[in-house]
């Protein structure tokens, strides 16, 4: 059992090394542009170090983020597990947004069963919609790359026209009307953005950690991500735990549409509500390892620089396009397989070889 346990706590040691040495070298390289690029790099850089905790507002939209972002990194996580490169959250966030605003808007919106339902209507939209590729990779052999990624150009354009056209608000709008105030996420702050969206995320990865470490699907599932063949020749039909796996991460969409147009950034379903935040999931769940418990560590750092880049794109002279340029290095050095060996660089940093090193400790 002790050495069980050595041997993870050495792995969770491993991988937050690497991921911390990938923020630091990703940090180093924003500087350097912003030494290039600002006239008061200090101040610049100072802005994007502590912008989101300069007030309640900023830090509101800083976990607004962490909760959205842990949601989406879920939904990857989990067609990630099964070895599945489906890309289709984003559509699902879009087909979750409207089966939402379709409860909100209609009379049940303005009970109290309205917040619920809307909810539980997004994550059956979501669901169905991760189905699709799902289905169509298992019985059709289609790719789910191709497949998914059309399906987000499908939702887009379908959201966008109705929230245009026969679910305008008013002319020259982009919007629905505003929910009825029983179908809103209620803050759990005032005045900011944290509401109880974060409750639902926090929800979410308890959810889907015991789905995958607790259960027998979840178990079958990383089986079948780790060698497909192998668990068929044991029985387990691979092509089902496929489909319901993409089935699974079109649901956790489908709340990540709820939660922004029920939340209280929105509370109504506008044009590209999404900001394409939904494809900021697949970095968290390379990060994560497609681990549930390590997406929200993730999330809250991504999150913070996020956030940061965007308050140093406002108040500075540098644009938030750096931090394109920072979550670009981050996916090139966490996605890698660079390993940093702790006993090497010690031992070179005291001019020493390692197994003299080692022989010494011992």
């Amino acid at each position: 059992m002790s050495a069980g346990n050595n041997t993870l706590s050495g792995n969770i040691w491993r991988e937050t090394l690497r991921a911390v040495t990938a923020l630091s070298i990703a940090l180093i390289i924003a500087f350097l542009i912003v030494v290039a690029t600002s006239d008061t790099p200090v101040e610049t850089f100072g802005t994007f170090l502590s912008g989101p905790l300069t007030s309640k507002r900023t830090i509101g939209l800083w976990v607004d983020e962490i909760a959205k972002l842990t949601v989406t990194g879920l939904a990857f996580s989990l067609v990630f597990q099964a070895r599945q490169f489906a890309m289709g959250v984003q559509g699902q966030v879009y087909i979750g947004g409207l089966f939402a605003a379709l409860v909100a808007l209609s009379p049940a919106g303005a009970t109290w069963v309205g917040l619920p339902l809307a909810v539980i209507a997004a994550m059956i939209g979501g669901a169905m919609y991760g189905f699709i590729p799902g289905y169509a990779k298992a019985r059709l052999g289609a790719n789910e790359i191709v497949s998914s990624l059309m399906l987000n150009y499908i939702a887009i354009n379908l959201v966008t026209y109705l929230a245009r056209g026969p679910l305008v608000a008013g002319p020259g709008l982009l919007a629905t009307a505003d929910f009825p105030d029983s179908s809103v996420f209620p803050a759990l702050l005032a005045r900011t953005r944290i509401d109880l969206g974060l409750v639902l995320a926090l929800l979410a990865v308890a959810a889907a950690w015991f789905a995958l470490y607790r259960t027998t699907w979840g178990l079958k599932l990383r089986l079948v991500g780790h060698n497909a063949r192998f668990a068929e020749y044991a029985g387990i039909k691979a092509t089902f735990i496929m489909v319901s796996a993409m089935t699974a991460s079109g649901a956790l969409g489908g709340l990540l549409g709820a939660m922004f147009v029920q939340g209280q950034a929105y509370g109504k379903l506008t044009v590209l509500f999404e900001g394409n935040l939904a494809f900021e999931g697949i970095l968290i769940a390379i990060v994560a390892k497609a681990r549930p418990l390590a997406v929200p560590v993730v999330a809250i750092f991504y999150g913070y620089l996020r956030q940061g880049a965007l308050i140093m794109g406002i108040r500075t002279d540098v644009p938030t396009e750096v931090i394109s340029v920072v979550q670009a290095i981050i996916i090139l050095l966490v996605a890698s397989s660079f390993t940093l060996n702790g006993k090497k660089l010690v031992s070179r940093l005291i001019g020493r070889p390692a197994s003299d090193a080692s022989e010494a400790k011992a």
